[in-house]
């Protein structure tokens, strides 16, 4: 056999080194370990939908996402015609209303087909036009609700089902939810959830998994986000989780989705305890606003840390790199906007994006340290020196404890929903004063008060080669700061008014100081929303929407107001 010439072999060489280049490659934008990485935008019920970049499937699909589960609220783009003729009227709004509905998920389907971009549409069960349900509502119901064993309920979510793989054939598949029907977007359907317990959800899963799964060969994403009045939670309790899912057999396509904490997007909560558990294929979700708590990106919150090592404050600290060995977990679903009601709204998406690039690049080099993703970011995406990325970590490490003890304690559970969205509200913080602690408190929400001014030295030193990113960084820490500096008078007023109901006796220098600074800080803060068209809409404290039952604000203000007059 003639010797290989030397140039030949060169090339060869160069072949497998590029070969070897691209596989790896590959390996990086598509790990094994987490094959599944999906994202949506939840749109704020009943409010205009979100211009956003990560709706746009060619953009998620750059980023390395292969599934989209978009809102656009599929269960209502059928007409039931092949189940039944005329069941919804022919000329009539409703119906018009439908076909116009599933003309507009064409057009983002044919986006996404151009793209290659799965999608798993975001499917509210059970959803139906109000037409059908007057038709079939007593057939469908048991004890008035909705119930899942009625044979009505099977046949009508059945052809939902058909129509939708008819209509759309080109979908990936469905995720599901039960828990939560907003109808708010939807008025020509009405609807609720048909499982509440266990039998129920074993009922509905192994029907969806036959029609889904088995006859159409599509993927099912069940969330067991289990919402609502309901004492055996399927998403809390591991001895639920594995009765439900135990009376199912496991399918290529199926796939139970779970958030990743044990209950809500919340602080001062553990782990989710069923995840890594059982015998099905697991997705983790991950809110990137964390409930609409925290400020929703809108000032500086990072949850890049603590969602994936754990948060400071947990007992047993756990995050999704504990996940690595649970081999039944097989991705990640991030939420970028959403997950709540209302704003803070804003046009710069600098901390959103900062948060989904931690998560996201996590699920693709789960080996890699949170830190290391960190420092990739600024670096490669930023484009920031070593020097400010610096700043930008310390600013972003400081605000997972200036936001939550700034707006909640460790050392007293309160509920934590006074301050959702955009929302102050009066909330009662008589517990404090119960358990001898309300001194405490106060005192640890002055002292957090430094951490912002600290972070706002930082913003104000931190230099982009982006201007506008750098002007945002700057703008949104001190909105942030003021909104704290607000907080800390609200903890003030609420636990005077606690204090008063045990008898301590009505201090008017502190309350007038409450009200004079109360007022400063209002005029500061609008001061800067005027000044710079970056800033973020601001907190409302005259209502108070989905903060369970929390009066605004503005009445402890004025009730306030009304004691110092009464007492001069």
């Amino acid at each position: 056999m003639k010797p290989l010439k030397s140039s030949y072999l060169i090339l060869l060489l160069l072949s497998l080194t590029l070969i070897n280049c691209t596989n790896s490659e590959e390996k990086k934008e598509n790990n094994p370990r987490y094959p599944v990485l999906m994202n949506m935008v939840h749109h704020n019920p009943g409010e205009p939908r979100f211009n956003t970049k990560y709706t746009e499937p060619a953009y998620i699909k750059k980023l390395g996402y292969n599934g989209q589960v978009p809102k656009f609220e599929i269960q209502c783009a059928v007409t039931y015609d092949d189940y039944e003729a005329n069941l919804v009227p022919d000329n009539t709004p409703e119906k018009l209303w439908i076909e116009r509905k599933a003309h507009d998920v064409r057009i983002m389907l044919e986006n996404a087909k151009r793209t290659g971009m799965p999608i798993y549409p975001f499917t509210d069960v059970l959803v139906v036009p109000k037409s059908v349900m007057e038709k079939y509502g007593d057939e469908m119901k048991e004890d008035g609700r909705l119930s899942i064993h009625k044979p009505r309920t099977q046949e009508i979510l059945k052809a939902q089902i058909a129509e939708i793989f008819k209509k759309f054939p080109e979908l990936g598949g469905l995720t599901i939810r039960f828990g939560e029907t907003y109808l708010h977007d939807t008025p020509f359907h009405t609807g609720n959830r048909p499982v509440y317990g266990a039998e129920d959800h074993k009922e509905i899963l192994n029907l969806l998994r036959e029609e889904v799964c088995v006859k159409r060969n599509k993927k099912l994403f069940y969330r067991t986000w289990d919402w609502g009045k309901i004492k055996k939670k399927f998403h809390l309790r591991p001895d639920v989780y594995l009765e439900i899912t135990n009376a199912v057999e496991p399918h290529p396509n199926l796939y139970f989705s779970i958030k990743h904490v044990n209950g809500d997007f919340l602080r001062d909560l553990p782990f989710n305890k069923t995840i890594g558990i059982g015998k099905h294929q697991q997705i983790v979700e991950v809110s990137i606003n964390q409930a609409g708590m925290y400020g929703r990106n809108a000032h500086p919150y990072y949850i890049g840390k603590g969602v994936t090592e754990g948060w400071p404050e947990m007992k047993e600290k756990k995050g999704l790199r504990d996940l690595y060995e649970n081999q039944q977990v097989k991705g990640i679903w991030t939420w970028t906007w959403g997950d709540g009601w209302y704003g803070p709204y804003f046009g710069n998406e600098f901390w959103m994006d900062l948060n989904e690039y931690i998560i996201r690049e996590f699920a693709k080099n789960p080996l890699k340290t949170e830190e290391e993703l960190f420092n990739e970011y600024a670096q490669e995406v930023l484009k920031m020196s070593s020097e400010n990325i610096k700043k930008l970590r310390e600013l972003c490490l400081l605000s997972v404890n200036a936001v939550f003890k700034g707006q909640a304690t460790s050392m007293q559970y309160m509920q934590p929903w006074w301050i959702r969205d955009h929302f102050f509200s009066a909330q009662d913080m008589s517990i404090y004063v119960k358990k001898g602690i309300a001194n405490k408190v106060l005192k640890e929400k002055k002292e957090n008060l430094k951490q912002w001014y600290k972070m706002e030295d930082i913003a104000n030193s931190i230099s982009l080669p982006n201007k506008e990113d750098e002007q945002f960084i700057k703008v949104s820490t001190t909105y942030g700061r003021i909104k704290y500096e607000l907080i800390e008078l609200i903890f003030r007023t609420q636990i005077m008014f606690a204090q008063l109901e045990k008898g301590k006796p009505f201090n008017k220098e502190e309350a007038k100081l409450i009200l004079d600074t109360y007022d400063q800080k209002w005029n500061e803060w609008r001061a800067l929303k005027k000044n710079n068209s970056c800033c973020p809409t601001l907190y409302v404290d005259y209502e108070a929407t989905h903060c369970q039952g929390n009066k605004p604000f503005i009445t402890s203000i004025k009730k306030l107001e009304q004691l110092l007059v009464k007492n001069n």
